[in-house]
């Protein structure tokens, strides 16, 4: 997969993902206040956080300990710049698939992330594998959905077949082509005991999966 590099990510994820801000707002307004005990949370896992991910975490569980593993340092560094003076951010630079480490973690957050990775099951195991008993895995996708839509879309209103299929196979060279379904699977074989589906807002799907 393509590892981004620039800095100007927010703003272009913005324009290709209209639904990013919502999502967070769900997040952060909705369903962290309803399925966690703050008193509980000691250990944070953000995979591929950004700042407004950091900040909202530090300020709910200030007395929590949240751990960021980006694989840019440009990224990260974006963040840290973002977030200084916030004492309870720990900040590594690294695929979260070569991340070690003894603690385990209460809640984790991977937003937009999943469809980025090699081997999405192995991932996805090794969040599972990272977190204690009763935690909260928080998890979002660029759904192929609206792919399938779109191409349905341009072939029926005159679009060439070859232009079309060229261009939605380039997607491949950036992003895994995931489904809701192979995801939500993914999440019930690995071990989790409860998956629930937040939201489905335009291209992106969202849920919250309890160990």
């Amino acid at each position: 997969m393509k590892e981004f590099i620039i800095n100007n990510y927010l703003e272009d994820i913005r324009k290709k993902i209209p639904a990013y801000d919502l999502m967070l707002e769900i997040i952060f307004n909705s369903i962290l206040e309803l399925k966690t005990d703050i008193s509980q949370i000691k250990n944070i896992l953000a995979i591929g956080g950004q700042s407004f991910e950091a900040k909202n975490l530090s300020e709910i569980y200030n007395n929590s300990k949240i751990t960021i593993v980006e694989p840019s340092e440009i990224m990260l560094n974006i963040v840290k710049n973002e977030c200084k003076g916030l004492k309870n951010l720990e900040y590594i630079c690294d695929k979260f698939e070569n991340y070690k480490d003894d603690k385990t973690f209460q809640l984790c957050l991977s937003l937009l992330v999943l469809q980025f990775v090699e081997k999405p099951k192995s991932f996805l195991e090794k969040i599972y594998n990272s977190l204690d008993k009763n935690s909260l895995f928080i998890i979002s996708i660029f759904s192929n959905k609206q792919l399938a839509y779109w191409k349905e879309f341009a072939l029926s209103r005159g679009a060439k077949k070859e232009q079309v299929e060229k261009t939605f196979n380039n997607q491949s060279e950036v992003m895994n082509v995931l489904s809701p379904d192979y995801t939500e699977t993914l999440l019930k074989e690995i071990g989790f005991l409860k998956v629930e589906k937040i939201c489905e807002i335009l291209s992106v799907d969202m849920w919250i999966a309890e160990k």
